[in-house]
């Protein structure tokens, strides 16, 4: 049996007519009359008797067609999962990103994702910038956000998707909120929270207080995420320098921040695996990221 064959039956069986089936299907009579005889060969049995000049199914042509009707229902279930999963997306996305990401922007972005994909599961994993290059590049996530490509990241395609300047953060009510604009050389007696060392930002800040010849108070505090930074300034541990985002982020905790200067860019990069081709669903999360960082 054929398709061509079973759709002609079909045709004719909810039209009544053989003509009327061939102007449906956009074909000719006799082809249609040719298509029934072959289904009718290859069952074994009549489909069609005439009654008074009509097209009438036999008691094995009307068994038949309950079997090809239950064929077509299948057939357009396909059709509406195809048509769904062109709209909306289905399946598990793996995002991987930086705590600052995380915290802050991210939440945002997966409610407006989810808006539009509310079945797709979104498995989000937190690390630190290598660490996410390195799951980006062995394809187990299929996107990453970090804050810096360090030079070891392989397997990795990056594209630069926000910038946001630094600011000082502090306590409520500390002195340095009297001021504008905050200069390494106001930041010379204050319990100073780094950055971890191997951090590619920790090196643009450092690389800034040395240009001022200003070298920070500090007894060792550092960790590797700008959002414990905020944190531990909101709870009165020391100042810190970290990317505009995230402090706006935590001023409801008792942080507080003003402009840095000299300036310096805190980035954030998306990553895909560079040896894989990039699903429908990885492109709209990232669409909707990209909208998102617009915004703020």
């Amino acid at each position: 049996m054929k398709f061509k064959q079973i759709e002609a039956f079909r045709t004719v069986v909810q039209t009544g007519s053989m003509t009327t089936a061939a102007e449906v299907l956009h074909t000719s009579q006799p082809n249609i009359s040719r298509l029934i005889s072959q289904l009718e060969e290859a069952a074994g049995f009549s489909l069609f008797m005439r009654v008074s000049g009509r097209l009438q199914l036999t008691d094995e042509g009307a068994e038949l067609f309950r079997d090809v009707e239950r064929a077509f229902i299948g057939l357009r279930s396909l059709q509406d999962s195809a048509d769904h999963i062109r709209r909306s997306g289905t399946g598990r996305l793996r995002v991987g990103t930086v705590p600052s990401i995380a915290l802050t922007t991210m939440p945002k972005v997966i409610r407006r994702f989810r808006e539009t994909h509310p079945h797709v599961a979104i498995s989000l994993h937190t690390n630190d910038s290598p660490r996410v290059s390195q799951w980006v590049g062995t394809q187990f996530c299929d996107l990453g956000i970090v804050a810096y490509v360090s030079r070891e990241a392989s397997g990795v395609e990056s594209n630069l998707i926000s910038s946001s300047p630094a600011v000082c953060v502090f306590p409520e009510h500390h002195p340095l909120g009297r001021k504008a604009v905050i200069e390494p050389s106001d930041l010379r007696d204050e319990e100073f929270i780094a950055l971890s060392l191997l951090d590619g930002t920790r090196m643009k800040v450092d690389q800034r207080f040395r240009e001022a010849g200003v070298v920070p108070r500090n007894s060792g505090l550092e960790t590797p995420y700008e959002a414990t930074v905020c944190a531990m300034v909101a709870g009165g541990v020391g100042v810190s320098v970290v990317s505009q985002v995230v402090a706006r982020a935590y001023v409801h905790t008792g942080l507080d921040f003003r402009p840095f200067a000299p300036e310096i860019i805190f980035e954030s990069h998306l990553l895909r695996p560079k040896h894989a081709p990039e699903s429908l669903l990885a492109q709209r999360f990232a669409q909707t990221l990209s909208e998102v960082l617009s915004e703020e």
